[in-house]
């Protein structure tokens, strides 16, 4: 992560340094941290409910610190960053990233826009809410935290992760999410306002497909994002977005691949909100195609015959403002992953299996500078054992400036 920062500040400066030699700009920063009380069912695990499976007992601890600045070069152009230490897998405090570094470009009008470097992805709306104070719930919807059996470095795989060990390039592979719970992307972004405060449109060409977590890869990846956002009414907001992109990375077992770029992803979806009074109703609905190799682990390679899976997820968020405490709500999500048939790859029918969540949340927002924070979940997943022993209790109090 830290050689994509360099490579994305070294790309940027090239066009920058210009642009500051004839300007007086001026920086503007927010500071956020997160400290976070967790405790999590026997059954827990990053991969499945953002869990650490060796930090299941009550946990106490800051969870996420970040430094978000902003430099006003001209009244066109800005410079926009992210600073990020954050818990590796939901273990220790030690994940130092830069995930967002970028020069934007926008119009007098502010129209139309252009950015490059790394920035939030315009897939769907909540890739949107990056940071904590964003989010009315505290963990993710399963789109983008539940780990799926595809791996961007050996492809499906049946079981793979709890029950399935695989180890690849020193690695144990878990598979992957449909979305990088990252939320950013490395490329160019186009922004167009068709008509203001109704129609906007974002077009992004980006390195690989949504679910790849690592931006530059061997070989390189390309990818296209986009969404139409559409204000319907005062109350009424929707968004449709598609994304398509090559995912499978060189390992040591992908030597029997031709062509690894011809394995991809593609989704497509759409997203809501709409509020009327103390009530907020908003979701998304995700359809996910995988074009992807099959690993053989009884004999340790790659099957180069493409299987072509699917898998749905949806999620609907409800939000309640209590109307006699200021700054206060309750909220409830209802999350949903189906997955479609594995073609005989896969003994039980579908390549993975659906599973339901459940999860209960409130908050209360003291004043413009602390925001508490709590949910309970739980989550029942098709085939296994696991009812009541995946469920997750969390409280965080969010600090920022």
């Amino acid at each position: 992560m830290i050689k994509i920062a360099l490579y994305n500040f070294l790309t940027i400066f090239f066009f920058f340094t210009p642009l500051l030699l004839q300007a007086q700009p001026t920086l503007q920063w927010n500071a956020l941290l997160d400290i976070e009380m967790s405790k999590g069912g026997a059954q827990s695990h990053f991969y499945y409910n953002e869990i650490d499976e060796n930090n299941k007992d009550a946990r106490i601890g800051l969870s996420q610190l970040n430094l978000i600045g902003k430099l006003v070069i001209t009244p066109n152009w800005q410079l926009n960053g992210r600073f990020l230490l954050e818990r590796d897998r939901g273990q220790k405090l030690d994940r130092l990233v830069v995930p967002q570094l970028n020069l934007q470009w926008l119009a007098s009008k502010r129209k139309f826009g252009f950015t490059i470097g790394s920035f939030t992805n315009p897939f769907g709306s909540f890739n949107n809410q990056q940071l904590s104070i964003d989010r009315n719930f505290v963990g993710l919807p399963l789109a983008y935290s539940y780990y799926v059996n595809i791996s961007d470095k050996i492809g499906f795989v049946e079981n793979l992760g709890d029950i399935t060990e695989i180890n690849i390039d020193e690695e144990r592979q878990w598979g992957g999410t449909n979305l990088y719970y990252g939320g950013y992307s490395t490329g160019g972004l186009f922004s167009w306002t068709i008509k203001p405060s109704k129609i906007n449109w974002k077009l992004a060409v980006v390195t690989g497909a949504t679910n790849l977590q690592k931006r530059f890869t061997d070989p390189l990846h390309l990818g296209i994002i986009s969404r139409l956002k559409l204000q319907a009414t005062y109350f009424w907001e929707q968004g449709f977005s598609f994304s398509h992109g090559s995912f499978l990375r060189d390992s040591e077992v992908s030597s029997t691949i031709d062509q690894l770029k011809k394995y991809r992803q593609t989704l497509l979806g759409t997203d809501f909100k709409l509020g009327v009074g103390f009530v907020e109703f908003s979701g998304e609905i995700i359809a996910a195609f995988y074009k992807t190799p099959v690993f053989l682990p009884d004999e340790n390679r790659l099957l180069d015959t493409p299987a072509h899976l699917s898998n749905v997820s949806a999620y609907l968020d409800t939000k309640y403002e209590l109307p006699f405490l200021q700054g206060s709500y309750l909220a409830y999500r209802i999350d949903r992953m189906t997955f479609g048939a594995s073609e005989g790859y896969a003994t039980n029918g579908a390549w993975d299996n659906a599973i339901w969540r459940h999860t209960l949340a409130a908050g209360y927002r003291f004043n413009e500078y602390f925001l508490a924070r709590f949910a309970f979940s739980t989550q029942r997943v098709a085939n296994k054992d696991w009812d009541k022993t995946q469920r997750t209790l969390r409280l965080v109090l969010t600090a920022h400036y």
